[in-house]
């Protein structure tokens, strides 16, 4: 009886083993940083003695994830397989504005809501799209960016615009769909940048 119940319990083993061979095996995910291009030109002007403080963007749930987005017929939102952004995307659009205003050297300071003590303006903003769209026409970057900025000291609302962008992906693959999400939030701080600047810049007589 004993050895009849250790045949069976070594069967149960070998079965084991054989159901674990055949498990599918982990999805392989890459993770992708939001090109930002650190030469842009911007106006040249006068640098401002102001500080910036840029806050996480607004959005919704379904973009606020790591995940990258596509859509197609304008409305079906669907992920990548296999690929991540290596933050969520506000915090990629958030750090890529804060480099970019910090590169055109028109501000004093530039820093993100944590300290925003020291700043003299607040940058809020509700991201509307980052994703690549599909058409018959081919794919695109798509960004979407509405921005508020306000005055730090009495809360009053300097002023809102919409930033919108779309880039065509130059190829098939991930890394050109990245490129071209990369470049169109490049247009975007670019005209945010000059836009800021305007707004605060001393009105001559």
């Amino acid at each position: 009886m004993k050895l009849y119940l250790r045949h069976i319990m070594l069967s149960l083993i070998i079965t084991s083993l054989g159901a674990c061979s055949v498990l599918p095996e982990a999805e392989q995910i890459k993770i992708y940083h939001l090109p930002i291009d650190g030469s842009l030109k911007t106006i040249s002007e006068p640098r401002l003695n102001t500080a910036l403080s840029v806050a996480e963007p607004d959005t919704l749930r379904s973009l606020n994830t790591s995940r990258i987005s596509e859509f197609s017929n304008g409305q079906i939102q669907r992920y990548y397989a296999g690929a991540r952004w290596a933050d969520r995307a506000p915090t990629l659009v958030q750090q890529s504005m804060m480099q970019t205003l910090q590169s055109t050297d028109l501000f004093s300071q530039v820093v993100n809501e944590e300290n925003d003590l020291s700043a003299d303006y607040l940058i809020h903003s509700n991201l509307r799209a980052f994703q690549i769209e599909d058409s018959e026409a081919g794919e695109k970057a798509h960004v979407i960016l509405h921005v508020t900025l306000v005055s730090q000291l009495d809360r009053q609302v300097l002023g809102s615009t919409l930033l919108a962008e779309q880039v065509p992906v130059a190829g098939s693959s991930m890394q050109d769909a990245t490129a071209a999400l990369g470049e169109a939030m490049d247009n975007i701080n670019t005209a945010l940048s000059e836009w800021i600047y305007m707004l605060l810049k001393p009105k001559s007589d």
